[in-house]
């Protein structure tokens, strides 16, 4: 079969938008290939979307599906893409994945132009649909992890399928994309599944229900040669939520890494109380340049409700970090629910300790993603979520009122603290 996987753009593009080849996709296509299917793939935060070009994917490669990869923000350009196609041809089925799909599923496929959707990941349930569509049959009650709509057009949303086992995936696809264009174009999934710990702000913990099922030190080494005999990379990115938080893995991963062919740099995310100064040194000592610490908030109040780390915490990782030459990035939100005034000014004070420490200081506004505690109980923290369409959860611009700040408030401070601290706002 033909099928086409396509990235759907931010309404608002920026550099974040074309940070990283998207993994869920190049895995998709690794595994449909594999299987002998005609893959093609595009990612329209790169070459920007146009009618003429979505037209011209359907002409050229002539898809019997196509799969859409969705998050909250790129969800109404999803809905643009899949209209453009059934348009043209509305035998083509269209199946979203990604996260709104998996938060929202009935929401979703509810739309006209939507025949399936994937709750989670997509590798098996796209390749068992794939088949079925080409056999000609229906079972899709069969298919884990699938929803579809009924010939009488009733919706059904099937039971999620267990995390794959990671170690017998295939190498991500990423020639599908154009990896020239991306900043961290060797972006590397050590594990699968989310992270055990429930930030209310955070919708992976509603995704992946806290499972998470690492690959083994030897695999992810496999791929990582990979990229360095086919595509000479140099640096890579582990893109895990928290890279760090099974330290013997991580350490069986480093000792790895000392018998690669040629040094290799890289990079990853963690939480302030998932390192020690022996393990950032350890890191450092095998290639490790960059940190990005998640640390949210200045207040310890706030810390405690939302996060669960001290203050003294994010220092002690920061100059631990930086002392062994690794670049540090600390990223921070605003608002929270109990913020107030005077929260948000210590939060301000605290910024400026980060970054006297060592740190570069990533700023953006709290964004109540569907799937969050934030979203599903914002009356009864006196949230009010002000936005009118789903492109707007982007994180770019404030989206809230809370019980002690009006969103002129909230925006008045923010732009304090840039410009007092010569920040850059709102870039995740």
């Amino acid at each position: 079969m033909n099928i086409s996987l396509i990235n759907a753009p931010v309404a608002h593009p920026s550099p974040h938008s074309r940070l990283a080849p998207p993994l869920g996709l190049a895995y998709i296509a690794a595994v449909l290939l594999e299987a002998g299917h005609r893959v093609s793939a595009v990612d329209y935060n790169v070459s920007g979307l146009h009618v003429q070009r979505v037209t011209r994917l359907v002409e050229r490669d002539k898809p019997h599906i196509v799969g859409i990869s969705a998050h909250t923000e790129t969800y109404p350009n999803a809905l643009k893409i899949a209209e453009i196609i059934k348009d043209i041809n509305p035998d083509v089925k269209i199946v979203l994945g990604g996260p709104h799909p998996s938060i929202l599923p009935q929401e979703v496929l509810a739309e006209p132009t939507v025949d399936f959707i994937v709750v989670g990941e997509g590798e098996a349930t796209m390749l068992e649909l794939a088949e079925m569509v080409q056999a000609g049959t229906s079972e899709f009650a069969e298919i884990k992890g699938l929803g579809y709509k009924d010939a009488s057009g009733t919706i059904h949303i099937n039971e999620r399928r267990p995390l794959l086992d990671p170690d017998q995936l295939p190498i991500p696809v990423r020639e599908l994309f154009p990896m020239e264009f991306y900043q961290d174009r060797f972006n590397v999934l050590a594990a699968r599944g989310g992270c055990p710990f429930k930030c209310p702000f955070c919708s992976a913990s509603f995704i992946w229900s806290g499972k998470r099922r690492a690959r083994s030190p030897q695999n992810i080494m496999q791929e990582i040669r990979f990229l360095m005999e086919h595509h000479g990379a140099e640096y890579i990115f582990f893109s895990d939520d928290i890279f760090t938080i099974d330290k013997k893995w991580v350490n069986e991963i480093m000792d790895e890494l000392t018998n690669l062919p040629y040094p290799l740099e890289w990079g990853c995310a963690t939480r302030v109380d998932m390192v020690t100064p022996e393990l950032l040194q350890r890191m450092a000592e095998t290639g490790c340049r960059a940190i990005q610490y998640g640390v949210e908030s200045g207040c310890q109040k706030i810390l405690d409700s939302v996060k669960g780390i001290k203050k003294e915490q994010v220092l002690t990782a920061v100059k631990a970090a930086t002392q062994v030459g690794i670049d540090i990035a600390s990223s921070f939100m605003i608002p929270f629910p109990e913020d107030t005034v005077e929260t948000i000014r210590e939060t301000k004070e605290f910024i400026r300790q980060v970054a006297e420490a060592g740190s570069k200081v990533l700023l953006s506004f709290t964004s109540p993603y569907p799937g969050t505690y934030f979203y599903q109980n914002a009356d009864q923290l006196g949230l009010k979520i002000l936005a009118k369409s789903w492109e707007e959860y982007d994180a770019k611009h404030n989206i809230l009122e809370t019980k002690y700040l009006t969103a002129e408030q909230i925006d008045q401070l923010v732009g304090e603290i840039v410009r007092d601290l010569g920040l850059k706002k709102a870039t995740s």
